[in-house]
């Protein structure tokens, strides 16, 4: 068994996206986030990319961008010990106090985070606990009044508000402007086949947002669905990401993904009513 690093990061994509399209809506935002970085994306930042692997065979990936959590897929839902505590001993000699976290499948995590705490002595807290959802066809939303758009620079402020507010119900913290503004520009200047928000308008005003990026080479990944509370329990998000999700599949993708936290019922509820059906669970982990 050994580990590899790449500092090339096309290198690290030509040996792994073979591995991880296997399970392509699991290793989706690690998919996305490689692409991203070959994009020009965390330019600011020396990416760790690496594979575990056993003769030929890749037994794990890890991907992380500091000071995020680090990312990881594994083939095998019952690790050996030995592939964990060579990922853990790795991941804490490359990084030191960037190693800050780790997300992926909760089969995998679960076992890892256990061994970490163990042979390091430091807590491990579980920061989000969320849930993969693909779709491969739209059941459209009716009763619905309005139209959806594209956004565009005319809207940044308002974008930046529901931004901000879209972070805050995630988190439950008080966001950062920098990372807010950063993130809504992004959004706004990319190449539209990329990534994009899209505003849904009810009686000739914006009432709710969803956003697209992270395209893997069959999908691509939905986020940023928010609207506003004084809005809320009208169907506009669904409306809204059932529209957004039907244009990405026209567009040629073959299906769309994405997360939602596993303590917001509505969330869950909502997104399967339009289609998206689970796919495996995802824990996140801060040390």
């Amino acid at each position: 068994m050994e580990i590899i690093h790449f500092a090339n990061p096309p290198a690290f994509q030509e040996q792994v996206q073979p591995y991880l399209v296997r399970q392509e809506a699991e290793n989706n935002l690690l998919l996305g986030i490689l692409a991203n970085i070959i994009g020009g994306e965390y330019s600011d930042v020396r990416p760790y990319l690496a594979l575990v692997k056993e003769g030929d065979e890749i037994q794990a990936a890890a991907l992380c961008t500091p000071p995020f959590p680090v990312l990881i897929s594994y083939q095998d839902p019952a690790p050996e010990r030995a592939v964990l505590l060579a990922l853990l001993d790795d991941l804490q000699d490359s990084l030191g106090e960037k190693f800050c976290g780790i997300s992926g499948n909760k089969a995998f995590i679960s076992p890892l985070i256990n061994l970490w705490q163990g042979i390091s002595g430091i807590e491990a807290s579980l920061a989000m606990a969320m849930r993969i959802y693909k779709l491969e066809a739209v059941q459209p939303v009716s009763g619905v009044p309005g139209k959806v758009r594209a956004a565009n620079q005319i809207d940044r402020d308002l974008l930046l508000d529901w931004y901000a507010g879209f972070q805050r119900d995630a988190s439950n913290a008080e966001p950062n402007p920098s990372h807010v503004r950063n993130q809504v520009g992004t959004y706004l200047e990319a190449d539209p086949a990329l990534r994009g928000l899209m505003i849904w308008e009810a009686g000739g005003r914006p009432v709710s947002m969803a956003g697209y990026s992270g395209p893997t080479p069959h999908g691509i990944r939905i986020g940023a669905v928010y609207t506003p509370p004084d809005q809320r329990r009208k169907g506009y998000a669904s409306a809204c990401t059932a529209q957004l999700s039907q244009h990405l599949l026209d567009e040629g993708h073959e299906f769309c993904f994405l997360f939602t936290d596993l303590l917001n019922p509505t969330s869950n509820h909502i997104y399967q009513q339009i289609g998206y059906r689970p796919v495996c669970d995802v824990d996140r982990y801060l040390f």
